[in-house]
Order: structure tokens, then C-alpha cells, then sequence
């Protein structure tokens, strides 16, 4: 018998004892383990075959998704029931069977009642809950890797998944594998104290997918530790953890995907925080594991690969004169016979000028209007102007150009997206014309819910944000195998 076995089971057993000598011990010790605890994983993307069978479904691969997942570091994969009326079978049959082999975790991913049709829906108990929690928590018992199920915009389904419903649900799970967990997905201004208090001490953890909130977008990023450590602390009252969710493919209503950079960051403050204990764990949003199925993934440019974006999201109220733009100080030419400026412009907003006269498209020079149109007013597509700036530019040798998005009068939810790109100038030099890179143009907003930025289309850009989360993730895997090979060794004699 070896000494170390017997010095690990007499410290084991000196640890049962003087636990079991606190005050709150029992309860603590009758209470089931986190099943949310230094999670790395993905939410959706799994590859297809590429052929649909028999049934006329698209099946998933299970083994080139699990093979995908083990090169990103995941240690937990979070299975979509929606895209498919065979998802639930392909999981039961194949997909939970090779995970666990595998050594994944797997947790459920259903949609609300608001993402249901007879098309598509989680099929197949649909919006039936209490019947998915009874079949969820049987087949976890089955196979142990399923370790939780989670609801997709929980927050806006609140007419049904009332605390009841939701203690309904529990205790249907909790009665046949009280290891299971359920976490609703939610956005951060749902989660108020008045949010906890009522489901808190109900379910098992919260996922929040983050997306700037107020502010809809996948551009920005300062508010996201501010937003972590909010909900964690609101949390930390029913002492339940929070899990992040970051975007890395388009998130519906903006204007174009996350970026590799923006991918990076996120994922680095979400591992970060899971490292410290700060989060129970940190998920991507359909990380495209097949790079051909990056979704609304388009160039959104007339020229080359680059356009200005002025940004309104949804819901986002705004007063008038409230501005987005970029400038750039332009060389004039003083001794020009000529001067213009050609421009191609566009937008998401058409209504055949039903609602004009909030949102305006502007060039400007040296601060003075020198063009505008009502984004009501444009048809689709991009529209060339040419502008005569003769009275605006002799006699200079410079001049501070402007393109710019002007609410005319304020809205509570007129989202749109402008673009300007391939710039031609007569008479004095533009730099960087068709925005094909971040330089030389400096961008403005005198709100903050009014995003200017520069759309570069990039066309591997998915296999450049799956390479952002294999590093991330790669380093926390390698550091906590560091971490518990040192734990070890200090026990091993």
C-alpha cells in the first residue's frame, strides 16, 4: 500500500470531520454540487451533413462537431433543440452518447413560446416544459455528461415561465436527478433585484448574454465587466452563478458580425472572470465550428471591402440633434479649376417617405450643410451624388470634411444603418476614400446609444474568431491542468 494513498485518505477523513463541526455544515453538505463551475463552452454551431437523410432533415455530424470542439478546448457543449424536428433523436441517439465518451459536458438549449412556428419550434414536446424538464432530467440519469438545459430569451416569455411554472419545472426535474440544472438565458436589463428576488431562489444560475445593453451591438465592449459584476453581485444573494454568453456571429438587428478583435476580448474578460471565480462559466454564441456557415455574414460595401456604418439600434432613444459621424481634414488644392465630390450612399430604413423627417444623411464642410436627404426617402441600394463644392473649398488649402447621421427630431426606436463608401474627390485629396481601413478618419457621437464605426468585410472572418477562442481557451485549459498537476503533487509525497 502506497504512503500517500493512506496520508490523502486520513486528511480526507480529517476534513469530513472538521467540516461536518461548523455551523451550517449539514445543510451545506445535503446541498448537490455546482454543476456550473469553470465552464468553457460553446452555445450552437455544429456542423450538418451535408446531405439530408431520408427524412429530409440535416442531420447533425456528430463526430466533426465533437472533433471541432475538443480543438477549441471545450469542456461543454450547449445543444440547440430548434433547427431540426431531428435535433432531440440525433442528441439522444448519437451526439450525448459520443460526448460523454468524449469526456464533454453537455447541457439543452430550448426556445420560448416567441420562437415557435409550426416550422420550427423545439420539437418535440415543443412548448411544453414541464414535459422537456421530466425528459431532460430521465435522460441526464442515463447519461451523466448532461449536466443542465437552459431557455432561450426567458425574459420576454415571462407569461408563462412565472415563478409557479418555473417551481413546476424544478421539482419535476429535481425529483428524478436533483443534479440537474436549469438556467434561463436573459439580457442584462432584465436582471433588476426585483428579477432575482422572484426567481433566484428558483433556479440554478442565470445566462446572460451580453450585447451592450442598452445599446444593442456587437461593437462595443467597455460595459461588459461593469455589467458581469452587477449581475454577480445581484446573484450572490441566492448565491447562484452567472454565466457569460459572447457573441461571435451576427446577433439579428445590427449592422454587421463581431469582429475577430471584439471575439478576443470578450472571450479573454469571460475566461478572466470564470478563472478567478467571478463566473461559473463563460459560453460562445454560434461559434461557426464549419466557417461556411457563418451566417449573415455579407459585404455590405460598394466599393472594395470597407464602408462608414452609423449605427442606431433598436430601441434606443435619441433627441434631436443628436449626431454620428467621421471627419476627416482634407488638402485642397488652391489653384483647382474644380472642385466636387462624388459619394455612393445607402441604408436600411425605406418606407417611400411615410416617415420622413427624423432621421437625416449629411455631408458637410467646415461645419456647414452641404447635402442631406431623409433616410425615409432613399429606395434600397446604394445611390451616387455629386456634389459641387466650388463655393465651399476656393481659396483653401484645407477643409474639414464630414459625413454624418443627424436626428432631426428624437425617436424611442427608429434603428437603421447607414453607409457611405467610394469617395471620389475633384479638386482637393481624400485619404482612405473607400474606409478601407481603420486610419485617417476620426469618428464622433454625441450619444451614446449612436454607434459611427468602419465595416471591413473580412472573409475568413470566422475561422479568425475560432482562433481567438482556441487561444483563449487553450490557455485556461492548459493552466488549470497546471493548476491541479501542482494540487496533486503537493500531496504526493
Amino acid at each position: 500500500m502506497r504512503t500517500e494513498g493512506i496520508l490523502t485518505t486520513c486528511a480526507a477523513v480529517a476534513a469530513i470531520l472538521l467540516t461536518a463541526a461548523l455551523p451550517g455544515a449539514t445543510a451545506a453538505a445535503s446541498r448537490p454540487p455546482s454543476q456550473i463551475s469553470n465552464v468553457f463552452g460553446a452555445y450552437a454551431g455544429e456542423i450538418r451533413e451535408a446531405v439530408a437523410g431520408p427524412d429530409g432533415y440535416r442531420h447533425v455530424d456528430t463526430e466533426a462537431t465533437l472533433n471541432k470542439l475538443g480543438e477549441l478546448h471545450n469542456n461543454t457543449f450547449v445543444y440547440l433543440i430548434w433547427d431540426a424536428p431531428s435535433d432531440w433523436d440525433d442528441l439522444r441517439t448519437a451526439f450525448l452518447p459520443a460526448a460523454q465518451k468524449r469526456g464533454m459536458d453537455v447541457w439543452i438549449y430550448l426556445v420560448p413560446p416567441t420562437e415557435c412556428s409550426p416550422q420550427r419550434c423545439s420539437y418535440p414536446y415543443q412548448t411544453d416544459y414541464l414535459r422537456w424538464a421530466q425528459e431532460i432530467a430521465a435522460l441526464s440519469k442515463r447519461y451523466p455528461a448532461l449536466k443542465g438545459y437552459a431557455i432561450d430569451d426567458f425574459n420576454h416569455n415571462l407569461n408563462l415561465f412565472t415563478p409557479e411554472y418555473v417551481r413546476q419545472m424544478q421539482d419535476t426535474s429535481k425529483a428524478i436527478n436533483p443534479r440537474l440544472v436549469f438556467l434561463p438565458q436573459v439580457y442584462n436589463t432584465t436582471i433588476t433585484p426585483e428579477f432575482v428576488d422572484s426567481y433566484g431562489p428558483l433556479i440554478d444560475g442565470l445566462i446572460l448574454a451580453f450585447r451592450d445593453d442598452p445599446y444593442r451591438n456587437t461593437q462595443r465592449t467597455d460595459t461588459l465587466r461593469a455589467q458581469l459584476d452587477a449581475a454577480s453581485a445581484k446573484l450572490a444573494k441566492y448565491h447562484k452563478p452567472l454565466v457569460l454568453m459572447n457573441y461571435t456571429s451576427s446577433l439579428s438587428a445590427t449592422p454587421f458580425p463581431p469582429t475577430p478583435e471584439y471575439v478576443r476580448t470578450t472571450t479573454e474578460v469571460g475566461a478572466e472572470y470564470v478563472a478567478a471565480g467571478k463566473l461559473g462559466g463563460t459560453l460562445t454564441y454560434v461559434l461557426p465550428l464549419n466557417p461556411a456557415d457563418d451566417w449573415n455574414h455579407d459585404n455590405h460595401a460598394y466599393h472594395g471591402v470597407g464602408r462608414l456604418s452609423l449605427f442606431v439600434p433598436m430601441a434606443t432613444p435619441t433627441n434631436a440633434g443628436d449626431t454620428a459621424g467621421a471627419s476627416q481634414v482634407v488638402q485642397v488644392d488652391p489653384n483647382a479649376d474644380e472642385y466636387h465630390i462624388t459619394f455612393r450612399h445607402n441604408d436600411t430604413y425605406y418606407s417611400g417617405g411615410q416617415t420622413a423627417g427624423y432621421q437625416l444623411k449629411q455631408l458637410l464642410v467646415d461645419g456647414e450643410v452641404v447635402w442631406e436627404t431623409d433616410v425615409a426617402a432613399d429606395a434600397p441600394g446604394y445611390s451616387t451624388v455629386d456634389v459641387d463644392l466650388s463655393q465651399q473649398l476656393r481659396g483653401k488649402t484645407s477643409a474639414t470634411l464630414t459625413f454624418r447621421l443627424l436626428e432631426r427630431a428624437g425617436v424611442s426606436n427608429f434603428w437603421v444603418d447607414v453607409s457611405f463608401d467610394d469617395i471620389q474627390a475633384t479638386g482637393f485629396t481624400v485619404a482612405n476614400p473607400g474606409f478601407e481601413s481603420r486610419d485617417t478618419w476620426e469618428l464622433s457621437s454625441s450619444n451614446h446609444g449612436l454607434l459611427p464605426d468602419f465595416d471591413q468585410y473580412l472573409p475568413d472572418r470566422a475561422v479568425q474568431a475560432f482562433a481567438e477562442v482556441q487561444r483563449v481557451y487553450g490557455a485556461q485549459e492548459r493552466g488549470h491542468h497546471g493548476a491541479a498537476k501542482g494540487a496533486s503533487g503537493e500531496f504526493g509525497g
